[in-house]
């Protein structure tokens, strides 16, 4: 099994591009913490996105907040809690 790990935006959608056109699947992974869960992909090429991470937007007044693919949540939870804010799901 293969891990791609691209760092920039650029990177991944070239990664997607190729494997489209090699109809190869791909699995999608931020840090991995959901992974166990259901049944086990069969793909040869893992997209591992842990790179791309941070928040991009953030609007505490307006309660919008942009971040990218790889962010951990505990990273945004944080930012929020600063703020006095939660996620609608906690």
């Amino acid at each position: 099994m293969t891990t791609l790990t691209p760092a920039t935006a650029a990177e991944t959608l070239a990664t997607v591009a190729w494997a489209a056109a090699e109809e190869s699947p791909l699995e999608i992974l931020g840090h991995g913490s959901k992974r166990g869960i259901g049944r086990p992909l069969q793909t040869e090429h893992t997209l591992d996105l842990s790179k791309l991470s941070g928040v991009t937007l953030y609007e505490p007044a307006e309660l919008v907040l942009s971040a990218k693919s790889g962010t951990p949540l505990a990273e945004i939870e944080k930012l929020l809690a600063e703020n006095g804010q939660q996620l609608a799901f906690e």
